[in-house]
């Protein structure tokens, strides 16, 4: 696992933007209009950002998978203000911003206030899957969370992913339904 570069930035991109195609919780987030998949890749580039803002955007030696994880109270400057004015105008939409803020209300009110790593997304290239990418990640981000002394936290709304996170060491601390479109489940490692 390395730390990526500027090279290295659309293959992260590419990878987690094929990954997320189906998945509900990044679906519900942008509009769903004719340009879906361009809001899903500026919701991808808007996350990547802030990871690198963060020290936070992973690849795998074998560049098969890519994740952004990053010490959280997270680092704020303008740049990432004018880059959540982007994210809305390129991926939300304006009309969606209030169900987004509640939405990320919700979010921050369950998850601990205490120094953690918020493992953000994890994707793989579909053409590599098998390739020992993700084994790679999870063993980086791990030793980084041993060698800093903090749990690792996360949601996803895949249960297929929540399953292979428990084998992982995750447990799952709150499950929130969102209405009828998704399940989230909240998660930690310590």
């Amino acid at each position: 696992m390395k730390k990526i570069t500027r090279s290295d930035t659309s293959k992260v991109i590419q990878i987690l933007t094929q990954s997320f195609q189906t998945n509900p919780s990044a679906l519900w987030v942008i509009k769903q209009d004719e340009k879906v998949q361009q809001r899903l890749k500026a919701l991808i580039e808007y996350a990547v950002k802030t990871g690198i803002t963060n020290e936070g955007v992973f690849l795998s030696d074998d560049k098969s998978a890519a994740a952004i994880c990053f010490k959280e109270p997270s680092k704020s400057n303008f740049q990432s203000y004018l880059d959540q004015v982007v994210l809305i105008w390129k991926a939300i939409g304006i009309s969606r911003v209030p169900l987004v803020l509640k939405r990320e209300g919700y979010l921050k009110k369950h998850r601990p206030n205490e120094p953690h790593l918020n493992f953000w997304f994890l994707g793989v290239d579909p053409n590599q899957k098998g390739a020992g990418g993700v084994q790679d990640l999870k063993k980086g981000i791990f030793e980084f969370s041993k060698r800093q002394e903090l749990p690792v936290l996360l949601e996803t709304s895949v249960e297929r992913n929540k399953n292979v996170y428990e084998r992982f060491g995750f447990y799952t601390y709150h499950i929130w339904k969102q209405s009828q479109d998704y399940t989230l489940w909240f998660m930690r490692r310590d």
